[in-house]
């Protein structure tokens, strides 16, 4: 279908749905680059030596490094989590990324640990991740913090290599803090496994744009927002809780699905939305509810799944004020993209 005949098919869409497009503004959308992400520090015995050449103790540096990542990773319905290595340390289990909470796990990183006796087993802790990668499906960044030594257990580029392997979508970015060739070389193989990321801890201390650089390489891309591309059924409204389609609304949809029918090369993505009443993680599960409530609907019609994908995005993509019961009902909303 040539650009001119799909536009007519959205504008048919807009009119029996009676839609409103969202507004094309000039500033453009964030779109998340991976589904997970798990922040894994090194806490070994040298990581809370001083750094020879920013005269402060490692660890600090990179509770402070991750402090302010932080402030600077969009909120766009991904998963995370923080796991420690040397030894293997759960601090933050995954969860959809909240600014808020991740600071909190963050700071509970210790400041002062003992140095001597303290080796550090990378390898083991790498293959550690195992079981959490497992349970975790798309596009996961693991974001290994560490000075780079490596001296007791097996070999941590042989493992980051089998994980790759076993998880070709994991993707392990390294921040070093290596003071030595020997052990920066280590990490570069590290990230090398899947043509990942490897960044200097000293670089991202000392300048914000080259932190702000890393956040968009690692976890999000700009793409400017289309006005054709997007419909908001604004005239589907959801009751507070509730993913349930009301019977008022079904021969609105009935129409639409003939025009889908109608028209069986143009896909779209069901996007359901939430206010912000409710946690974040169980907004998420509704929105997902939503979403796929049009999505059985338009399946029952006749529209083929291969058409369709259905996503949900909790409470973090507000058209207008949570504040107001009004703006809250603007929120409980499903939007229709049309692939390209």
């Amino acid at each position: 279908m040539d650009g001119k005949a799909k536009q007519g098919v959205i504008a048919a869409i807009m009119l029996v749905f009676m839609l409103v497009m969202c507004g094309a503004s000039a500033q453009a959308k964030l779109v998340p680059k991976v589904d997970n992400f798990i922040l894994f520090p090194d806490q070994s015995g040298s990581m809370y030596m001083h750094h020879e050449s920013l005269k402060e103790i490692k660890m600090i540096l990179v509770k402070n490094l991750l402090l302010e990542m932080n402030e600077l990773i969009p909120e766009l319905g991904y998963k995370g989590s923080i796991d420690l290595f040397a030894p293997f340390q759960q601090i933050q289990a995954p969860i959809v990324y909240d600014r808020a909470k991740f600071a909190t796990s963050i700071e509970k990183i210790k400041n002062d640990q003992e140095i001597f006796g303290r080796l550090t087993p990378m390898g083991p802790g790498i293959i550690q991740l195992d079981p959490e990668l497992a349970r975790m499906s798309g596009k996961t960044a693991v974001i290994l913090i560490s000075d780079g030594g490596a001296n007791i257990g097996s070999d941590p580029v042989m493992e980051a290599t089998a994980i790759h392997s076993k998880y070709p979508e994991v993707c392990f970015h390294v921040i070093s803090f290596a003071e030595n060739k020997k052990d920066q070389a280590r990490l570069e193989k590290i990230a090398a496994t899947g043509n990942c990321i490897i960044v200097q801890g000293a670089d991202l201390l000392n300048s914000k744009a080259a932190l702000e650089q890393f956040v968009r390489d690692v976890f999000y891309e700009d793409v400017p927002e289309k006005k054709e591309d997007v419909i908001v059924l604004r005239g589907i409204h959801f009751d507070f809780d509730k993913y349930n389609i009301k019977s008022e609304w079904r021969p609105v949809l009935d129409e639409g699905a003939k025009i889908l029918m109608s028209h069986p090369d143009v896909s779209v993505i069901i996007e359901g939305h939430t206010d912000s009443m409710g946690t974040v993680e169980y907004n998420q599960r509704l929105s997902e509810r939503r979403a796929r409530a049009v999505y059985d609907y338009f399946l029952d019609k006749g529209i083929s799944a291969s058409r369709m994908r259905a996503k949900g995005y909790s409470e973090l993509r507000p058209i207008a004020d949570n504040s107001t019961e009004e703006g809250r009902a603007l929120n409980r909303r499903v939007e229709l993209k049309v692939e390209q």
